[in-house]
This record gives structure tokens, C-alpha cells and sequence, in this order.
């Protein structure tokens, strides 16, 4: 696990570390996207690709706090699914926009405009953010979502738009689910012995699995990483998740 300190007591306790936790994830994208504004300003696209990615998982990272954002988390990091004109429709815009251009050889011009709202958007979602808590009981159900989305939107390849990194965006799910699961370690503990500890080993070996596929010459897109490998994540990531679906039902009250 990610978080060394004590793991929060109460369900509450796990809320108000979170948090501050996802308060830091989007101090640290916006700092990302200043950076891919000079990189796209500047017309250097090996650099904007950078801060793109750099960001992207850093989008990736805050995790169980996407559901209480609304309209703003789907203008920070939508998908063209859905809209009438794809990657083309007007509504296409935040990460995932950038992402478009910076792999479709758009240029400044086009894109600019796109970084300009999104830092714009990241403000608007910071000033709300007192008031966008994570309804507690969401916390456990979003602890096997992260994954689930990764699995659903990266490796599967539909939320991809030219760049190629669903392994990169998935190591960073790894890390957002190995947090969420540190802040509820305690409660989860006091309601099943050893199934944190059984969760942590499985996330970790997703982890490792991810990170055998890298070269020294950075992420490989998924359906070019040879097949063992791809298998190994494949099965890591599905053991994984069938361990984390227990988690909401271990937090049910129902009879």
C-alpha cells in the first residue's frame, strides 16, 4: 500500500483523508497542464506528449472521487463515445481532446484553446471542491471501479484516442485503487481478517505485470506487447478485480 500511516478508524475518518488526498492529485494536474500549455504553445510536440501523459495519470490517480464531480470531471477527462460527432464534435474536450490533437497533428491553433479551458475548468472544479465530498458509501464501490474502468476504457482499447498508453493509464489506476484501499485497510480488516493484505499482494503483482511490459524505450501500446506478457496482466488484473468486487458487499447492509 501506498499510505504507511495508520489507516483511518472510522468510514468518515477514510472521506476526510481522501479528501485531502485527491485535493494534492489536482494541485499537481494543474501544475502539469501549465506545463503542456508552454509545450503546446511552443509547438513541441514530444514535450507536450510528456506533460499530456504526466497529467493524464495524474487524472488518473484521483480515482474514487470521479463520480462527485459531475459536468466538470466529464470536461476534464471525457471521451468522444457518445457524441454525435465523435472526435470531432464540439463537445470533444479536456485530456482526452488534447490527447486527439496532440496524436491527429493538430497544432497550436487547435489546441491551445482546449489546454486554456481545461485550466479553466480545473479552477472552476477547485473552488467547488469543498462542497464535492464523496458520499461515504461510495468509497468501498469505487475501490473495485477503478479498476473495472481500467480494464473497461484502457486495456480494451475504446477510450484510446492515438496515444497508445493503456498500460501507463492503468499503472496509475493501480495506484489510485492502492490508495483508496489504504484509507479503508482498517475497517476492511475489522470486517475480514487478511483480505487487505490478500488485496495489497494481488495489486502488487497487477503492478509488476504492468511494469515488465515497459522498454527502454518507454510504454509499448497494449496489442503490441507480446502475448505473454499481455496474459499475465490480463489474469492479473482479472484476479484482482474479483477479489475487490467483495469489498461493497463486505460494507452492505442488507440481510
Amino acid at each position: 500500500m501506498l499510505i504507511t500511516a495508520a489507516p483511518p478508524a472510522t468510514m468518515d475518518d477514510a472521506v476526510s483523508a481522501y479528501h485531502v488526498y485527491v485535493t494534492a492529485r489536482l494541485g499537481e494536474l494543474r501544475q502539469h497542464a501549465l506545463t503542456l500549455k508552454a509545450a503546446v504553445g511552443n509547438a513541441d510536440v514530444a514535450s507536450a506528449r510528456q506533460a499530456w501523459l504526466a497529467a493524464q495519470q495524474c487524472w488518473q490517480r484521483v480515482g474514487a472521487a470521479y463520480g462527485s464531480f459531475g459536468d466538470l470531471g466529464d470536461a476534464i477527462a471525457p471521451g468522444s463515445r457518445g457524441l454525435q460527432a465523435g472526435s470531432a464534435d464540439p463537445e470533444f474536450s479536456g485530456l482526452r481532446r488534447i490527447e486527439y490533437g496532440l496524436w491527429h497533428g493538430q497544432g497550436p491553433g487547435e489546441l491551445v484553446p482546449v489546454v486554456e479551458k481545461l485550466l479553466a475548468d480545473l479552477d472552476a472544479l477547485d473552488a467547488k471542491l469543498p462542497e464535492l465530498a464523496v458520499d461515504p458509501a461510495d468509497m468501498p464501490l469505487r475501490l473495485h471501479e477503478i479498476l473495472e474502468d481500467a480494464q473497461r476504457d484502457h486495456l480494451s482499447g475504446v477510450g484510446d484516442q492515438g496515444s497508445g498508453m493503456a498500460l501507463a493509464l492503468t499503472r496509475a489506476d493501480v495506484e489510485a485503487t492502492q490508495e483508496v484501499l489504504a484509507m479503508l485497510a482498517g475497517l476492511l480488516e475489522s470486517l475480514k481478517a487478511g483480505y487487505p493484505a490478500a488485496l495489497d499482494a494481488q495489486l502488487s503483482q497487477l503492478a509488476a505485470a504492468i511494469d515488465a511490459t515497459k522498454t527502454t524505450e518507454g510504454w509499448v501500446a497494449y496489442p503490441e506487447v507480446p502475448l505473454a506478457q499481455r496474459q499475465r496482466v490480463n489474469a492479473a488484473i482479472g484476479r484482482a478485480l474479483e477479489s475487490l468486487a467483495l469489498a461493497p458487499a463486505l460494507f452492505s447492509t442488507d440481510d
